[in-house]
């Protein structure tokens, strides 16, 4: 029998309310996960001595990569909590994703 993973167990729980066709929890906790792969990697360095312009990248990937995990869910707060129950066309969806795209610059 297949366990169940947690992200699939926090779905059941309708977290995303079935606004969108999909559940972005699954997403979320991969994104999670490769960023704590490189914080992880980042102690590393910072532990090896590595050069300092090793760690500024990687410490700007991880900004990044934070800035993008933030976004994501304010997008999906967005969409599932306030835009709960309203009906969307394509126009007004494309109109969220472009002020998100701002939000993020």
């Amino acid at each position: 029998m297949k366990t169940k993973s947690k992200a699939e167990n926090i779905c059941k729980k309708n977290c995303c309310k079935k606004v969108e066709k999909k559940c972005e929890c699954k997403d979320l906790l991969n994104h999670i996960n490769r960023i704590e792969g490189q914080i992880k990697t980042l102690k590393k360095y910072v532990n090896e001595g590595r050069r300092c312009e090793d760690v500024a990248m990687l410490s700007t990937s991880i900004a990044k990569s934070f800035d993008s995990l933030r976004v994501r869910t304010l997008r999906n707060f967005f969409i599932n909590e306030i835009l709960a129950g309203i009906q969307l066309g394509a126009k007004e969806k494309k109109r969220i994703e472009d002020i998100l795209k701002l939000y993020k610059k």
